[in-house]
């Protein structure tokens, strides 16, 4: 069976390539990507989120709208190659009135709807190294409509209705959808591991490690400067 997964994973795989390489019978069979200058390839993030408190031992199925919350978030970054690159992203969640949940009784102090929003919610700092599967398997393709990246990340986050920190990493999934050469819309989602800190419980509890919160985003990506590859035919 194990034999059987393995052959129809590497069946798919070679379909995807086949039909990739059929789309565009014009890129060289093969090239490499000439490096850039470090000013090139940066770009900025503005965008909206929303964030799904799981603390321990609370059912993850009653999170709506007890554990949702809304913020903002911006986020600056630079592709090194074009699989590979890093981000810096903060994100201020619960602490714009616009963005009221009054049921939100998930966010410490527990059970205490809009307290955590009245003290000004949470600030999570994170660094994202990011990885575009698109280009790492199929090549760099400069006006690609779409591209998928993974994500792991470490940071902090600070909770200011309990006024405590947290530690925090995270595994998350993103795209961008390119509009022009300068503009994309970007949209990914994170699940961040936090410690009793972020919930405002004592360590010794046994709840250190066991809480966590998805975050969802969406937004205008900025592209800065030259932020393009040049790629060079090696045949």
């Amino acid at each position: 069976m194990r034999k059987l997964f393995l052959a129809l994973a590497f069946a798919s795989l070679m379909c995807l390539t086949a039909r990739a390489q059929e789309k565009h019978p014009e890129l060289p069979a093969k090239y490499a990507v000439a490096t850039n200058s470090f000013w090139s390839n940066w770009y900025v993030q503005v965008g909206l989120d929303m964030s799904l408190q799981n603390p321990y031992k609370y059912d993850f199925s009653k999170v709506f709208p007890n554990g949702k919350t809304f913020g903002v978030n911006a986020a600056v970054g630079k592709w090194f190659t074009p699989g590979f690159g890093l981000r810096a992203k903060i994100n201020w969640e619960n602490g714009i009135k616009l963005f009221e949940n009054g049921h939100a009784s998930w966010l410490a102090p527990f059970h205490q709807n809009g307290v955590n929003m009245d003290k000004g919610g949470y600030l999570a700092f994170v660094g994202d190294i990011q990885f575009d599967i698109h280009n790492i398997f199929f090549g760099y393709e400069e006006e690609r409509l779409w591209n998928f990246q993974v994500f792991p990340r470490a940071g902090g986050v600070y909770n200011f209705g309990v006024s405590k920190g947290s530690p925090l990493l995270g595994l998350g999934v993103g795209s961008t959808f390119r509009i022009d050469s300068r503009f994309s819309i970007y949209a990914d989602v994170a699940y961040n591991v936090v410690s009793s800190g972020h919930v405002g419980v004592v360590e010794d509890t046994g709840q250190s490690g066991s809480n966590g919160y998805f975050d969802i985003n969406i937004g205008l990506q900025i592209n800065l400067g030259k932020n393009t590859f040049k790629r060079v035919d090696i045949r």
